[in-house]
């Protein structure tokens, strides 16, 4: 039977053509989707400011969710911290007293920009001051000039020398702690090669009055004395370490030290890897079973014969089988090729997006050019077993008499399926519904539409005839003649039609299901973060920060009614909470208490926002109530940087379940954010005044203000803004799977069309000619691309409708309207060409010629 196989793929060729293309692209989409993965479990940052050091010491930048038992460290749940952890520079001594360090370098910087007539000057993306003992770390040499003494001296990079225009001996304007100084520049270094960045090297004896935490270490330098090797060195290191918030980092893990917002990206690039890796498998196997199922149907003679002359069973699904595997083996190699390409631009999208720093190296080993090929392979295959059961079952006078025209398709494994991936998606559906909040809802999306997909396409068949039925009347209407022979077309051939409905369903399925999803999401996280900002104007800094009294100068602007320093960041509730009550953090917003009742728009159930100054904050009633405490009691709160800070709570509110908001002190949270600075004001008109005057008159005043940038109140900074980063991500991404599926349905369609060659001819000899051929087929497809845009619409519905409810309280999914009329214009468009190009080339042919061909 292989040999057999074989030698039906010389004559079949055509056939297999989109089970070759479905396996190729989704071997080359888990090749990419494996090295993502790899990348987000890595995180590797070679680093460029602590190159020198062979061992790097800095903060865990991660919470670990305490449990019970405080000394049980095993297994437990780790979460990227919102703002930088700090190190005490005592610890220096500890660590130059441990064997083998020869000695100690601390890394201390502070947020610090030169500017050039008002404006910022930075070479990257990024402008950070260092005390000059940590220019060793890079190590940093000086190309002109001497290293700074003085408070005032400054040694800055070349590029950001030359992009200031300036050179040893001059003066230049730099920004640090929101306020304006000028330095004398006495040398230049080189420029960071990797990642280009602003330096700026100060006086040891200056970096602690220039930031808000120039008193306290970044990072230690460890250099190991002749000998001692670094990775046995860093071993013992973490086990001096154990129970407490430090690493130890060799390679290109201690650019981790420089870039601790790095972290963050794994929890989002290894779960997004994992969905759309195994999206693409789904995909694949979905195609390759439509496709195959397409092709069997179209030999059914042909299998029957062979069943006849005693083939049996097994020896069917073996031929079947291994035409998969011969076409699947060499697509899931090349598929190596499109790899190599999609891997890297998928990830530089992703990281611009803002998913994941683009300081994080991508990594694409072999293994990933392992698990791509096998993963597609082992799909095919799966689904060419699968796909082969009907026919090696048949009886061969049955499938004689059905070879032209196929009608039986309800088996009882196909209905027992059917009715097992229904239940799975109303559970999914009474599961979001009932059970979920907030984002997290979008967890059972995913399976949600997967579930309502295969368990359509398995009674497609059926659903094919009851839906073209529907059409009938419409298509009779527009054709006449031609509409009749198309209807008769779709009810005869409804379980072949199948074949390209299924397809079609599953990319509008999918491609609705994931866009509105994530315009949702954008729209309930605006809603419910954003929506209770009041601000008309927005002062926003592209210094580092905003020095605490410019909300002073804003305030006393004409036509300002209120105005208050904002801050986000996010954070744990220890006390009463143990922690273990929540994985991801709380989003925490930080602003000024006398204009918070104007600014927020919050009308607190009990107490008042006024009072949010100093250590207080602001919870909403469902967790005040959960932990049971009310306005006046004690809660501690674990902030960005992993310090701790007891509260006295001051208001409590309503909130929306799933985006909950902890209101805190501007100046608390300020403190604990890694600038130590606000970086925006939000500004509320006096009655009477327009936002444009109000913004008119706040740029005029912050014209002196270094960095100082206004705008409208679109300029905020929310928690929403990640949410949108993720659709823009969503959109690129299910746009690439979409795209590998519509390639799959245009193979399926042209192989559907390919084979009625013999029909087609018949047909022009009786006297159809090849205009109304044409528009015979363009009605069929039209019937099939409508039926797989219903049934596709239908599994986006069932996915859709309850997490709208939950984020948004109503059925509806929020995005406009222009995303499902693309859909469905696309959908038409491509089903339409995949079916009338190849039957134009099966005109071409002399009608006699073709009523001669074999099926």
């Amino acid at each position: 039977m292989w040999q057999l196989a074989l030698r039906t793929l010389r004559y079949r060729k055509a056939g297999f053509i989109a089970t070759f293309i479905a396996v190729f692209l989704g071997s080359g989409l888990v090749i990419a989707c494996a090295g993502l993965m790899e990348t987000g479990i890595r995180v590797a940052v070679p680093p460029q400011r602590l190159a020198a050091a062979p061992v790097v010491v800095s903060g865990q930048q991660a919470y670990l969710v305490p449990k019970e038992d405080p000394n049980d460290t095993k297994d437990m749940k780790t979460v990227a911290l919102a703002e930088r952890q700090w190190l005490d520079p005592a610890m220096a001594d500890e660590l130059a007293s441990i064997d083998g360090v020869e000695r100690v370098v601390a890394e201390t910087i502070v947020a610090a920009t030169v500017v050039r007539d008002g404006r910022p000057v930075q070479a990257g993306a990024q402008s950070l001051g260092h005390a000059w003992e940590s220019a060793q770390l890079g190590p940093f040499s000086l190309v002109e000039g001497n290293e700074p003494t003085g408070n005032r001296d400054v040694v800055l990079d070349a590029a950001t020398a030359s992009l200031a225009g300036v050179g040893v001996g001059d003066q230049v304007d730099v920004v640090t702690r929101g306020e304006t100084d000028s330095f004398r520049v006495t040398g230049v270094v080189s420029p960071a090669e990797r990642d280009p960045q602003s330096l700026l090297f100060f006086a040891d004896s200056a970096i602690g009055d220039l930031g808000r935490h120039g008193d306290q270490v970044s990072a230690f330098g460890l250099f190991l004395r002749p000998g001692v090797d670094a990775e046995a060195f860093q071993e013992s290191l973490e086990d001096r370490f154990a129970g407490q918030p430090y690493l130890a980092l060799i390679g290109d893990d201690r650019g981790l030290a420089e870039h601790p917002e790095a972290v963050g990206g794994r929890a989002q690039l290894i779960p997004l890897a994992a969905v759309f890796g195994g999206m693409a498998v789904f995909i694949a196997m979905f195609v390759v079973s439509s496709t195959l199922g397409l092709s069997i149907q179209q030999r059914l003679k042909e299998i029957a014969s062979l069943r006849a002359l005693g083939a049996t069973p097994r020896q069917v699904r073996r031929m079947i089988v291994g035409e998969a595997f011969f076409v699947a083996i060499g697509a899931a190699v090349l598929g190596c090729l499109p790899g190599i390409v999609i891997g890297p631009l998928m990830f530089e999208i992703i990281s611009e997006a803002g998913v994941i720093s683009p300081v994080v190296e991508y990594h694409q080993g072999f293994l990933a050019y392992l698990i791509g090929p096998a993963v597609a392979l082992l799909s095919a295959l799966l689904a060419a077993r699968i796909t082969s059961s009907r026919a090696a079952k048949v009886n061969p006078v049955e499938a004689m008499a059905e070879a032209s025209v196929q009608r039986k398709w309800v088996t009882f494994p196909r209905v027992l399926f059917a009715v097992f991936f229904f239940l799975i998606g109303i559970g999914l559906f009474i599961v979001t519904g009932a059970f979920m909040a907030g984002p997290v809802a979008s967890a059972t999306a995913g399976p949600a539409v997967m579930a309502w997909a295969i368990g359509l396409a398995l009674i497609s068949p059926g659903l094919t005839k009851v839906i073209g039925r529907v059409f009938a009347a419409p298509v009779r209407a527009a054709g006449g003649v031609v509409g009749y022979l198309a209807n008769n077309n779709v009810r005869l051939r409804s379980v072949r039609m199948a074949a390209a409905v299924t397809p079609i369903m599953l990319a509008v399925g999918i491609a609705l299901s994931n866009f509105y999803l994530s315009t949702t999401q954008e729209a309930a996280a605006t809603r419910w973060f954003a929506e209770d900002l009041r601000a008309d104007a927005v002062v926003s800094s592209a210094t580092g920060g905003l020095a605490p009294d410019v909300v002073e100068q804003v305030r006393s602007v004409p036509g300002v009614e209120a105005a208050t320093r904002y801050v986000t960041s996010a954070g744990w509730i220890d006390k009463p909470y143990d922690g273990s009550h929540v994985s991801s953090p709380w989003p925490m917003q930080g602003v000024d208490g006398g204009s918070a009742a104007q600014i927020t728009g919050i009308t607190p159930v009990q107490g008042d926002l006024a009072d949010l100054t100093g250590a207080t904050a602001g919870l909403p009633v469902a967790q005040a109530t959960d932990m049971g405490v009310g306005v006046g009691d004690k809660v501690t709160l674990r902030l960005g940087d992993r310090e701790p800070a007891e509260v006295t709570v001051v208001a409590l509110y309503e909130a929306k379940e799933g985006y909950e908001t902890i209101m805190v002190s501007a100046g608390l949270l300020a403190e604990h954010t890694t600038t130590g600075l606000a970086q925006q004001i939000l500004v509320k008109a006096a009655p009477g005044t327009s936002p444009e005057a109000l913004m008119a008159a706040v740029g005029e005043r912050m014209a002196g203000v270094p960095g100082a940038v206004v705008g409208d109140s679109s300029a905020i900074i929310t928690f929403a803004k990640g949410t949108e980063t993720q659709t823009w991500v969503n959109y690129l991404l299910v746009g690439l799977i979409t795209g590998y599926t519509l390639i799959s349905v245009a193979n399926t369609l042209v192989m559907a069309t390919a084979s009625r060659k013999r029909e087609l001819g018949v047909q022009r000899l009786i006297g159809t000619t090849p205009r109304q051929v044409m528009q015979m087929l363009a009605l069929e497809a039209s019937v099939v691309a409508a039926i797989g845009i219903v049934l596709g619409t239908v599994a986006s519905v069932a996915t859709l409708m309850p997490f709208s409810i939950v984020v948004l309280d109503r059925p509806l999914p929020a995005g406009p309207v222009w995303i499902f009329l693309a859909v469905v214009v696309g959908a038409f468009a491509l089903t339409l060409a995949a079916t009338l190009l190849p039957a134009r080339k099966i005109l071409a042919v002399p009608s006699a010629e073709a009523a001669r061909a074999a099926d």
